[in-house]
């Protein structure tokens, strides 16, 4: 099924066979989520929603005795976490700013939501605000939803790109091209953000995570 938004921006087809991450090295970003919730939270029997799954790293660190779901706009990252044969590791190939992230998940609730970059890649403020008010809304009571402190301050788009390597030949990749500045996340907005929800906000140097 295509992607569909509420707004009439210009996007990929992200149905199309894209690679993106999925043989990168996870980044810092990542890697300081996952330190975190490793040494505050208690991670056993949670449900997950991971947000960009990437290389799939953070499933394979984190899964354990939880269940993680992830979505990618990237089908390579898709198979690469479907050929892990991971157990209770759901993913789909989704848009978290369109309207089928909301299909997929509105019945569901989770107890930990991951994202990396929350606004880096939005194409407006419509859908920015529709898939905020889709994600808190997932969250369960005493829930918590993490994101980077670098992320917040990232800004970029993402198109396709016919590219060409010996492993893949020619294939097409999502190349990250400068984006709009206003997608950076200030904590002022975070603020915000946390009071319009009624949600904690708690963050340091590296992390903002905010608890239902």
């Amino acid at each position: 099924m295509k992607n569909s938004y509420i707004c009439n921006c210009s996007k990929p087809n992200f149905k199309n066979n894209y690679s993106y991450w999925e043989d990168r090295s996870s980044t810092s970003d990542e890697k300081e989520i996952i330190h975190h919730l490793k040494k505050n939270i208690n991670l056993e029997n949670k449900k997950i929603l991971h947000v960009g799954i990437g290389n799939s790293y953070f499933a394979q660190v984190i899964l354990n005795k939880n269940i993680v779901f992830g979505i990618s706009v990237s089908s390579h990252e898709i198979f690469k976490a479907n050929n892990l044969n991971l157990d209770n590791y759901k993913v789909y190939l989704c848009d978290k700013f369109s309207t089928n992230f909301y299909d997929l998940f509105h019945n569901q609730k989770f107890d930990i939501i991951v994202d990396n970059n929350i606004k880096s890649y939005s194409c407006c403020k419509m859908s920015y605000y529709y898939f905020i008010d889709n994600l808190f809304k997932m969250l369960n009571d005493n829930g918590i939803l993490i994101t980077s402190r670098k992320g917040m301050n990232w800004y970029k788009n993402i198109v396709p790109k016919l590219s060409f390597n010996f492993k893949k030949l020619f294939h097409y990749k999502l190349k990250e091209i400068s984006g709009n500045s206003e997608n950076i996340m200030s904590l002022e907005e975070a603020k915000f953000i946390s009071d319009k929800y009624s949600l904690n906000l708690n963050f340091n140097e590296k992390i903002c995570l905010f608890e239902k």
